[in-house]
Order: C-alpha cells, then sequence, then structure tokens
C-alpha cells in the first residue's frame, strides 16, 4: 500500500505541519493528515525535536527530511508514540507527551544526526594536526635561519608537560606551536597540578570528547564509591611513575599554572578551552554514538578537532554556562583526598613550584551540566550556527 492511500491521522497532520517548518505543539495540534512517507511515523522525540528545531529557524529540508528518518539511539529501542494518536500498548513503550520530555532525552535524538555530520565531513576532520604541526615548525625554523636548527630555549629548557590531558594538551600545543617540541637531553618533568576537584572535573572532561564516560553525577558517585578519583586525576601516582623513569630529581610539582611561562622560557601560555559542563555533556552525548560508529582515534579527532572549536564558538550565544564541580556534600571526601595528595607529594620531596595548599579544592560546587542548555547547544549544532 502506498503511504497516500494510508488513513489520514492526527500524529501525520502534525510530522507534516512540523516537516514545513511549523512550530506548534503537539498538545494544540488537532488537524489530521495522510502519510507522506511509506515509512512509520516518527517518534515523539524525534519531531519534537523539529519542532523545536523550527523555533530557533529556518533549516534546510534535507535537513529536516534527514530528521524524520532518524530514529534514536540505543539498540532495540523503538521510537515512542505520541499520546492521544496510538492507543496504550502492552508492550513498549507507551504513549507520551512530546513537550514532557526531558532535554536529556531530545539531545539524545539530537545526537545521531550531529554523529552523522561529524562523520560525513569525515576526510576533512582526517587532516592530521601533526602536519600542521610540522608547518608551524618549518615556519619557525626558516625564520631563525636554518630549517634544521633546535630552537635555543629548547636547548637550554628541555621538558615533558604531563598532568590531566585537559589542562596540559592546550598549553603543549601552543608549546609546540612556537618550535618548543618536548623532550632533549636531560629533560625535566612537570607535573601540572592544581585544586584536586578542577583536577578530577577535568579528567571527566578530558573523556567526553575521546572516550565513552558516564555522565558527570555518575561518574563521580563511582568514584567516591571506589575512593580514587582515577589516573589522571592522581598526582602522586603520576609522579612515581615518572620518577621511576628519569629519576626523581628531574621531576618537579606545579601547582600554580602562572609560574609556567617562567619554568619553561615563554611569555605566556594558555589555559583550558572555554567549554561549559554543558558542551561537555553534548560531547559526551555524540561521543556514545560514535564509539560504535567509527574506531578510537577517528572518534577522539572528530570531537576534539571537529566538535570542540564548534561548541567554543557556540558559547556565547547561550548565556548560563555551568562549571563541572562536586556539590557541596561532596567536598569534604574530596578535601581528604587532596589533603592525602598534597602530604604525598611534600613527603616524597619532590620539587615544588608553588604552595601545595592549591591543591586542596577550590570548593566551587556545582551540580554538573544544565540539560535544557546542553539541548540548545545541539539545536544551535544542527542548525548550522557555528
Amino acid at each position: 500500500m502506498q503511504a497516500g492511500t494510508l488513513a489520514p491521522t492526527r500524529g501525520w497532520g502534525w510530522a507534516a505541519h512540523l516537516r514545513e517548518g511549523g512550530t506548534t505543539p503537539w498538545a494544540s495540534w488537532s488537524e489530521p493528515a495522510s502519510p507522506f512517507a511509506a515509512a512509520h511515523l516518527p517518534g515523539a522525540e524525534m519531531l519534537e525535536l523539529l519542532r523545536r528545531l523550527n523555533a530557533t529557524g529556518p533549516s534546510e529540508p534535507s535537513r529536516v527530511d534527514s530528521l524524520l528518518r532518524t530514529s534514536p539511539p540505543g539498540r532495540g529501542r523503538r521510537d515512542l508514540p505520541l499520546l492521544g494518536d496510538t492507543s496504550n500498548r502492552t508492550y513498549g513503550p507507551q504513549p507520551v507527551d512530546p513537550a514532557t520530555l526531558p532535554p536529556q532525552e531530545l539531545l539524545r535524538a539530537a545526537s545521531v544526526l550531529l554523529a552523522e555530520d561529524l562523520l560525513a565531513g569525515i576526510e576533512e576532520e582526517r587532516a592530521p594536526r601533526t602536519r600542521w604541526l610540522a608547518r608551524a615548525r618549518r615556519r619557525w625554523a626558516a625564520s631563525h635561519g636554518s630549517a634544521g636548527r633546535t630552537a635555543p630555549e629548547q636547548d637550554r629548557l628541555p621538558y615533558r608537560l604531563v598532568g590531566s590531558p585537559w589542562l596540559t594538551l592546550p598549553i603543549r600545543e601552543e608549546l609546540e606551536r612556537q618550535g618548543k617540541r618536548p623532550g632533549g637531553e636531560g629533560y625535566t618533568v612537570y607535573v601540572l597540578g592544581g585544586p584536586l576537584d578542577e583536577v578530577a572535573a577535568a579528567a571527566w572532561k578530558f573523556r567526553t570528547f575521546t572516550n565513552r564516560v558516564n555522565p558527570w553525577p555518575i561518574w563521580m558517585r563511582d568514584a567516591q564509591w571506589r575512593g580514587w578519583l582515577g589516573p589522571r586525576a592522581d598526582l602522586p601516582r603520576i609522579a612515581a611513575w615518572w620518577a621511576a623513569r628519569v629519576g626523581k630529581e628531574r621531576v618537579e610539582i606545579v601547582t600554580d599554572p602562572s609560574l609556567l611561562p617562567g619554568l619553561l622560557g615563554v611569555d605566556s601560555l594558555p589555559g583550558p578551552w572555554s567549554v561549559s559542563a554543558e558542551a561537555h555533556e553534548v560531547a559526551r552525548v555524540i561521543g556514545q554514538v560514535l564509539s560504535v560508529r567509527t574506531d578510537l582515534e577517528t572518534h577522539r579527532k572528530l570531537l576534539m578537532d571537529g566538535l570542540r572549536p564548534r561548541l567554543e564558538k557556540l558559547e556565547p550565544l547561550h548565556p548560563g554556562a555551568s562549571e563541572v564541580g562536586f556539590p557541596a556534600q561532596s567536598l569534604n571526601w574530596v578535601t581528604t583526598r587532596a589533603r592525602a595528595q598534597r602530604d604525598a607529594l611534600v613527603g616524597a620531596r619532590y620539587a615544588l613550584h608553588g604552595d601545595p595548599d592549591r591543591l586542596l579544592p577550590s570548593g566551587r560546587t556545582s551540580q554538573g551540566p544544565d540539560g535544557r542548555r546542553a539541548l540548545a547547544l545541539a539545536l544551535s549544532l544542527l542548525a548550522g550556527r557555528s
């Protein structure tokens, strides 16, 4: 039977309205229409996502049709039926009013198309960052008179910068852009630390762009249950690993990032990327889709090099950004862990740059990402605003 010969329904009427750019909520819609596709009626979550996308501005017809053909992620998961358009079932999901769906459900729905967008540009995103770095190094060498010359600062201040990658990567990339590559004879290992609650949050932030990870509240709960914040937030463990390889005398702890330029022989260095808790949640949910669609290296490149800069551009368009942090009731637990790390590093007699008490929690509390703002960022991505 052709799509046009099927009985008109209110659900197809609403879908047709949304397909034409409408924004009327489901509860206010009453006009039936015949199906415009042979496939089943899109799920309530996809239709509500399209309604909200329409509210942000007009979309390309191809984008709308792709959205209407998409089902939410999840193996064996059925689309949600519309309340009042389908009788209650004895199995599967029950009909819902789309307006009552939580933002997280709509963000999950958006994640499929956003992952497809990243995968569609995979050849462009595959351009390796190392190639860009190589060009930067050649330009630096040319400007100093010899393509094979090593930077004088590199000779005097050979280094390795380690710690939570979310905190160290922007700094390391800037140093390499200036021609100051890590390593060199007798290099010093600088372990970058900071308030433990922020270092722990940075560990979760890095995972959102590089691998599958639980939502922040679950990750935080599991860390407390284990009594350990993981290897990227365990500074004594990081320092001991390097000390065993290069000697303790070549491992130094930096608790104040503002001291790094002087230690590394540069005028200034960047701080962490400007990515909110909500942007991290968007990346995390998209990453759940990418993790089953591509290999880990491509997954990381698409999110770090493709998605992250787009999210940074969108941040000013959506005020009210949240920080990733521990709730007030968890600060005592984090403080106990921070004191243990501080005492271990001081007791091991590593060279210290900065006050060791800077390793104690900052006390800035947060419950994590706001779902409504995360959805707003996702809708801006779908609308092509970055």
